[in-house]
């Protein structure tokens, strides 16, 4: 019988931060190809269904708030689309990558790897769905729309697809963590992601609800985000160009000191995985 190898703090790779990166890439996009394998691997939804998902709720709420409730929005499919395509990349990363470290068992004990590429190697698979649903609400948007991008802005998107990659992948690497110690966040994310969805103003203009709630969601970097992609797929103007970098900048300050604390709490997560 072979005995089995438990990796201990000692043996993890050292390095802070982005030195994981520049120190192990090879093995992250190892694992990111890995990834790429088993999503396609017999099945055709796999590979399709972050594609569909996001057009599945365009269709979804431009019918409910605009030819139900009537939300008054000038083209509210791209206004809608513009908020969908960011939060979509958060809520289908998170949801992937949520029990990235729990089904890894063997990997985690056996493989001296930092623990979180695991969840942000299913982060990086899932910019491919953002990446080509962007393209083509861009080409939609300036071909067929009656509110044409000004294409001189594109540049600055990504600024914005920076902040959003830095956000989600934090997010992604605390849940997976949290999940391998209580595993009752797997049936309460989806009301989470819910509540937060409604706080933020995706479906309706800010303008349309109280004080009270703006000032709830004003600290929200998704928020910030959000706004800053309709900037340029919706209004076609920058009006606040500080707001970008300092987004930008809390974004990475949020993603450091994530990562420093998840390497902190995760030393001993192959006795407790």
């Amino acid at each position: 019988m072979t005995a089995t190898t438990t990796i201990t703090a000692a043996d993890r790779p050292s390095g802070i931060g982005f030195r994981d990166f520049s120190r192990h890439r090879e093995l992250f996009w190892t694992l990111v190809e890995r990834q790429l394998r088993l999503r396609s691997k017999r099945s055709l939804m796999g590979v399709l269904w972050p594609l569909i998902s996001p057009l599945f709720l365009l269709v979804l709420y431009s019918f409910v708030f605009s030819s139900v409730f009537e939300v008054p929005v000038d083209d509210y499919g791209v206004y809608l689309f513009a908020g969908l395509l960011p939060w979509t990349f958060l809520v289908q990363s998170v949801n992937d990558s949520l029990q990235s470290i729990s089904f890894e068992p063997d990997l985690v004990r056996r493989a001296p790897l930092p623990y979180q590429f695991l969840p942000l190697a299913r982060v990086a698979v899932m910019i491919i769905p953002f990446a080509v649903l962007l393209v083509v609400f861009v080409g939609y948007v300036t071909l067929v729309s009656d509110r044409p991008i000004r294409l001189e802005l594109l540049p600055l998107l990504l600024v914005p697809i920076a902040s959003s990659l830095l956000l989600v992948a934090t997010v992604a690497m605390f849940l997976a963590l949290i999940d391998v110690f209580n595993r009752d966040l797997r049936y309460l994310l989806n009301n989470l992601l819910t509540v937060w969805f409604f706080l933020v103003p995706i479906v309706y203009h800010r303008r349309m609800v109280s004080d009270q709630v703006q000032w709830l969601t004003a600290l929200d970097p998704m928020r910030w985000i959000i706004d800053q992609f309709r900037d340029v797929l919706y209004d076609g103007e920058v009006g606040r160009g500080w707001a970008y970098v300092a987004t930008l900048a809390v974004c990475t300050l949020i993603f450091l000191g994530g990562l420093a604390l998840f390497r902190r709490l995760a030393v001993d997560l192959a006795k407790d995985v």
